[in-house]
């Protein structure tokens, strides 16, 4: 069993290095490292090839086509997102895959983070959400492992969801179709916050982004 850290960048290289050495540093060692650069312009491309992983270029073209670049061309059975300004505390891949050990029928692991930058906050993720849950908030964070199996199935990313939000359609994708998930209690994430950031886009784009994810499941969003 084998996960692969998609890093999905675009003018980030100022974070880049942070990123990628804490994946490098991780206690579990046997996983991949894929950073797809999503036509930046930026020194994303030097700074990535500096490091023992594997690097991908494509034009600009948005952030749920970045992730699923990497998903199709990774090597390992479980897809790991992690942008390319955050960071993984050094035991998040070992204690993910305890997880993985322990629940072989699992297909989605959300560890419990700690922001930085603007604000300091412990976010500890309630015990395994519902679809349910879904549906007045999303309960976990975009840093869920997925089993590929499972990703693949639902045809990955949504590119319909353009300004964000893509991790919250994709969860009600997955739920919808009975995948299991599991959360950690644990902090493993480092999650960034900034003056302006991806989230600020969305957060203005709410009702659009909302009304896509309407109607993609009528069956759950009556």
């Amino acid at each position: 069993m084998r996960i692969s850290v998609i890093i999905p960048a675009y003018n980030q290289g100022q974070y880049l290095v942070s990123c990628i050495e804490s994946i490098l540093s991780q206690t579990l060692k046997s996983h991949e490292i894929i950073v797809v650069n999503d036509g930046s312009q930026d020194d994303t491309r030097n700074i990535a090839k500096h490091y023992p992983i594997k690097y991908i270029e494509q034009t600009n073209r948005g952030l749920s086509s970045a992730r699923n670049t990497g998903l199709m061309n990774m090597d390992g059975d479980w897809f790991y997102p992690l942008d390319a300004d955050d960071m993984m505390l050094e035991n998040c891949l070992e204690k993910v895959t305890e997880v993985i050990e322990k629940n072989p029928d699992v297909d989605i692991i959300a560890p419990s983070f700690k922001t930085f930058g603007t604000s300091n906050e412990k976010v500890l993720l309630m015990p395994s959400p519902t679809l349910e849950d879904f549906k007045s908030a999303n309960r976990i964070g975009y840093f869920s492992a997925i089993k590929k199996k499972a990703l693949l199935e639902v045809g990955g990313y949504s590119s319909r969801m353009t300004w964000g939000y893509e991790d919250l359609h994709l969860w009600v994708n997955l739920l919808t179709k009975g995948k299991k998930l599991i959360t950690i209690p644990d902090i493993l994430i480092l999650y960034r916050t900034k003056e302006k950031s991806m989230i600020h886009d969305a957060q203005q784009h709410h009702q659009e982004l909302m009304a896509q994810i309407y109607k993609d499941f009528p069956q759950i969003f009556k």
